[in-house]
């Protein structure tokens, strides 16, 4: 945002750095029709486009730092299922005493056993629920987001190869397509780190002293493996899952659109 705002007013700069026997001409930040003469009201079109551009980008950065926040929030309950009420033991270790030394299963009483295990049961049970209501009030957002996130990068770089040769118009371009993939890595990472750390589960589970723990206790490992067997995601309107292997499928399928468009001039 802050590079588009400067753009307009690189030809000022270039006539102090190179200058020529006439004065540059000011652009807008970006084409548009105010009906009124745009040279001479330079001003007042440049500020109605960064008040504008601002209150959209402002806008567009908040409705992401809360989707970021939730998804390390989500992400902190899946690796912190199983702690007790001390802090200190989790899933995979439940079975320890107070030092961490292993105890043996006559010392630690099936009570005991049942309290941890429940206790990582409801966690993983509302990290679930939490999960799931993530999912849904960010999917249709996600979906629109990546649809213009695609289209956007694909006419960035057909326009860049057409203003290759103008450095300042090349420059725009080359920054906002920059700026969609980083975007669109933001909204893709965050689905793969809820993707791993819902899976982790089952590691959690596996890698305790299980054989150690009554039957009664095994029963319940294995309702915590099955439920954590299918990780939960972040989708693009039920249509496609947010993951570092979206990411890399969108950018192939942007990039082959530019080529289809700039084969097709």
């Amino acid at each position: 945002m802050t590079m588009f705002l400067v753009l307009p007013f690189l030809p000022c700069i270039m006539d102090i750095v190179v200058p020529l026997n006439e004065s540059r001409s000011l652009k807008p930040i970006f084409k548009g029709e105010y009906f009124i003469n745009e040279d001479e009201n330079f001003f007042p079109i440049y500020l109605h486009m960064s008040v504008t551009i601002v209150i959209a980008i402002t806008t567009l950065i908040t409705a992401d730092n809360l989707f970021l926040m939730c998804n390390s929030h989500i992400c902190s309950i899946f690796a912190a299922v199983g702690i007790r009420y001390n802090y200190r033991f989790r899933l995979e270790n439940f079975l320890k005493d107070q030092t961490d030394s292993i105890s043996s299963l006559d010392q630690l009483s099936n009570h005991k056993c049942l309290e941890n295990i429940r206790y990582s049961i409801r966690n993983h049970a509302n990290a679930l629920k939490f999960a799931e209501l993530i999912e849904s009030c960010f999917s249709i957002s996600l979906l629109l987001q990546a649809g213009l996130s695609l289209v956007c990068m694909s006419i960035s770089l057909y326009q860049i190869l057409i203003v290759l040769k103008t450095s300042a118009e090349s420059v725009r371009f080359v920054i906002f397509a920059i700026a969609q993939l980083v975007h669109l890595f933001c909204m893709c990472y965050p689905g793969q780190r809820m993707i791993d750390y819902s899976t982790d589960i089952r590691i959690k589970a596996y890698n305790g002293l299980w054989y150690k723990a009554p039957l009664a206790i095994h029963k319940f490992l294995i309702l915590i493996i099955r439920k954590s067997l299918e990780p939960s995601c972040l989708t693009a309107g039920k249509i496609f899952v947010f993951c570092l292997e979206s990411f890399a499928t969108i950018l192939q399928t942007s990039t082959s659109y530019f080529m289809v468009i700039s084969s097709a001039q």
